[in-house]
């Protein structure tokens, strides 16, 4: 047993984390079980406050306990890795971006996507992609440029991904025959005559004709990093947290993806029988490109030379929640921060299935 003073602003649940015992009732019963009449309390902790919490191996035996009787109020995998079955992903999803200048909203952006499952061949997922129902500001576009990206981008969905056992997208290509998407695009013509619109469908061309082009611009979204990155792939330690890990997210808009730093939190239960999984992913950046240079096309990250320099002042923190019954996502809520000279500029991300049966 150990006597210990509460900190200000510290937590029955804060002092549970800190010393690795997964219910606070127990930690509270094992304090009245050493206490005298006047040290017992009913609700939260107080500053200063005295109080007996027990010793390691005495923690070993509660957490026993605490399993033996399903009141944990965390789920730890086996292994220290969730067995994420991804034929679960398959579904319709609702995408919200808000983009802030500061605590001015600048723009909204909101589609929908869908999964639907067609397989899997030689152990890879194999997934039809679409997107749909663009709106921004909450109004769905009829601008000129709006329709004529619209109707182009309908021609080559839906498209394939190619995702592995462990959640990793392997590969995206089209559907449908080169020749016959090229066909549907010279049609397209037709509806926009202008320079503008003729120059925007050869562009959209030269990208049916390019497998790499198809998926370097496909893979590069937000939507596919939150589905398929490490994030899935990361282990546990020996508590909630993760070992460190690196990826990439592609926060700004039409820029190379910028690499950061991850560590994964795996959240305590709002009560016993929660019926979600809850986990936080941390990230600050490791990336030294200024902002100006992820534009670039041949913008790259150099782990020999960029790591050690000032990285972007930026910061990411996403929390996930699946479905405790079987592990499929239900939703994902996302913040990007970037600190500038004069102002903050923020991304807040929304990912939420809409369909029921998951």
């Amino acid at each position: 047993m150990i006597i210990y003073y509460t900190k200000e602003g510290q937590s029955l649940v804060d002092l549970c984390h800190e010393v690795q015992l997964e219910n606070p009732e127990y930690l509270r019963d094992y304090h009245h079980q050493n206490c005298s009449l006047s040290e017992r309390f009913k609700d939260d902790l107080t500053p200063g406050m005295k109080l007996y919490i027990p010793s390691s191996r005495e923690i070993l035996e509660i957490n026993k306990k605490i399993r033996d009787n399903n009141q944990s109020f965390y789920d730890f995998p086996a292994n220290g890795r969730f067995p994420f079955d991804f034929k679960h992903w398959e579904g319709n999803y609702q995408i919200t971006q808000t983009t802030y200048s500061d605590d001015t909203i600048l723009a909204k952006y909101e589609n929908k996507v869908r999964l639907d499952l067609e397989g899997t061949k030689n152990r890879y997922y194999h997934f039809l992609f679409s997107a749909f129902d663009f709106k921004k500001n909450e109004d769905a576009s009829d601008t000129k440029v709006d329709t004529l990206a619209k109707m182009c981008m309908e021609t080559i969905y839906p498209i394939q991904y190619i995702i592995d056992t462990d959640g990793k997208l392997i590969d995206i290509v089209v559907t449908k025959k080169t020749e016959d998407i090229l066909s549907e695009l010279d049609s397209i013509k037709n509806f926009f005559p202008d320079q503008y619109s003729s120059d925007y469908i050869q562009k959209m061309k030269s990208i049916v004709e390019s497998p790499e082009i198809i998926l370097q611009k496909f893979k590069n979204t937000l939507f596919n990093s939150f589905m398929f990155g490490t994030f899935y792939r990361t282990q546990l330690g020996n508590w909630v947290t993760s070992n460190v890990y690196y990826d990439f997210c592609p926060w700004i808009f039409d820029a190379q993806s910028i690499q950061f730093e991850f560590q994964n939190i795996l959240l305590s239960k709002d009560i016993v029988d929660d019926k979600r999984v809850k986990i936080q992913q941390k990230g600050i950046s490791i990336d030294s490109r200024n902002l100006e240079y992820l534009h670039f096309t041949d913008s790259k990250f150099d782990e020999k030379t960029d790591i050690g320099k000032k990285p972007i002042d930026c910061e990411h923190l996403a929390e996930y929640l699946f479905n405790r019954e079987n592990l499929s996502l239900y939703k994902i809520e996302a913040r990007f921060q970037y600190f500038g000279h004069e102002n903050t500029r923020r991304e807040d991300f929304l990912l939420e299935r809409i369909t029921d049966n998951y």
